[in-house]
């Protein structure tokens, strides 16, 4: 009973760690790699959208647009390149992507989302 209490009351702080820019960067890199397949290079699609889905709920605004674009246009595995630079693009895009370079390093998908997304973010308001 002493480890599990040990453990509730050490989420809080763990949770904290959390907001440290370096560490998050971390786990998230580590993420991709914990849920590929041994064997493969890229991350099945169903699994990075899990993935995203409890890694950028509070950091990524367009969530759930971006999961929507994935599993309706894009429908396939992710690779370890867009996976980090999604990381990237949700640090340093502005929610109305106003600031996106589309002559940037961002990867295809990225650009194709974007281009997706703006239509729809500018009806929203």
């Amino acid at each position: 009973m002493d480890f599990f209490r040990s453990m509730k009351n050490k989420i809080p702080s763990l949770r904290e760690e959390l907001n440290d820019s370096e560490i998050f960067k971390k786990i998230y890199r580590f993420a991709f790699l914990f849920g590929r397949q041994e064997t493969q290079r890229s991350l099945e699609l169903d699994i990075a959208i899990g993935l995203w889905q409890l890694l950028l709920p509070n950091k990524f605004k367009h969530l759930e647009l971006w999961c929507d674009y994935l599993q309706n246009e894009y429908k396939r595995a992710i690779s370890r390149d867009t996976w980090n630079l999604l990381l990237e693009f949700v640090n340093t895009v502005d929610e109305k992507m106003t600031n996106y370079d589309a002559d940037g390093a961002w990867p295809v998908l990225i650009d194709n989302f974007v281009e997706y997304a703006k239509p729809i973010i500018n009806n929203e308001n």
